[in-house]
């Protein structure tokens, strides 16, 4: 039986030879509590998930509004669960919300901020990931 994450995807996902952990925060527009909601149940999935803490993340961020609010509480919902992460990409980002996450990400010194990557292009991000470790 395949293993799905709350927001929907296969977890692990498999892609040429990689193993992502894919989470999926776009397509909910301005429905911020709705969004919430899959963050927080997305953070318990992988904080009681036995085994990887090298974990491969990319985060599909298509068609959600950020705004400075939720722009804070992705980032402290990142910084809780970095412990888990190897690699970080987030897709979907307009320029001024990819400005605002690095910067909140800067703020609040979060240890993976230099780390993270950011695509407009989901195949592009997926093998970033996979890429050389």
């Amino acid at each position: 039986m395949l293993n799905k994450s709350p927001s929907g995807s296969l977890c692990p996902y498999y892609y040429m030879g990689g193993e992502l952990h894919p989470l999926k925060y776009g397509s909910y527009f301005n429905d911020k509590e709705s969004l919430l909601s899959i963050m927080k149940a997305e953070e318990d999935f992988i904080l009681n998930s036995s085994g990887r803490n090298n974990r491969l993340i990319w985060i599909d961020l298509y068609e959600t509004d950020l705004d400075d609010n939720i722009i804070d509480t992705f980032v402290i919902h990142l910084q809780t669960i970095s412990h888990k992460i190897f690699k970080l990409c987030l897709v979907g980002c307009s320029v001024k919300n990819k400005r605002k996450i690095s910067n909140c990400m800067k703020t609040k010194g979060f240890n993976l901020a230099e780390q993270v990557k950011y695509f407009k292009d989901a195949e592009e991000a997926k093998q970033w990931l996979i890429g050389e470790k």
